[in-house]
């Protein structure tokens, strides 16, 4: 697919490199399953909000649920991260058709289950930074983090994301 912006780097082909299997969350629609209330993406402009991101597939399995730094080493938080990101690339097509229409990844809030006075957060949600500078490149990849520790997430997740960026204009925005 291409992009409405020009770019020197195509994120939809440095996926088919990497191999990555980016989930459809238009079908069923993201958050069909918990009800009305939940809005996947809010758009205004050329900023995306999104809702907040686990490392969960469509399915429902999860991956390394439980707390990191009792039940869970760092390397599997940070393989939980680097999951959620994938699933984050997945909720990007669908707000936007493409990941080539991503400008500029702007914040990603990350939420880590872990025992107080664990201090390693960053470690654990560089896995999904990481992912974002590979397929995105540094241009476009690199993104304010905040890294924060929670007693506990929704059906035991071990990580949550909470991801905005920035997008190219839409055709009838000017």
């Amino acid at each position: 697919m291409t992009s409405a912006h020009p770019s020197a780097h195509d994120a939809e082909s440095r996926v088919a490199e990497l191999g990555l299997q980016i989930p459809d969350y238009a079908n069923p629609p993201y958050g069909q399953r918990f009800g009305a209330s939940l809005k996947p993406f809010h758009r205004v402009g050329e900023l995306v909000e999104f809702s907040g991101m686990s490392p969960e597939s469509r399915s429902g399995d999860r991956t390394n649920p439980g707390t990191v730094g009792l039940d869970l080493t760092i390397a599997q938080g940070y393989e939980a991260a680097r999951y959620t990101a994938i699933n984050s690339l997945g909720m990007i097509r669908y707000a936007l058709g493409s990941l080539n229409e991503v400008v500029a990844l702007s914040r990603a809030l990350c939420f880590i289950t872990c025992p107080p006075g664990f201090d390693r957060l960053n470690e654990v949600s560089a896995g999904a930074t990481d992912l974002y500078l590979e397929v995105f490149g540094p241009e476009i990849g690199a993104v304010g983090r905040a890294s924060i520790g929670a007693t506990a997430l929704t059906n035991s997740a071990s990580f949550e994301l909470w991801l905005s960026l920035e997008c190219a204009p839409r055709a009838t925005d000017g």
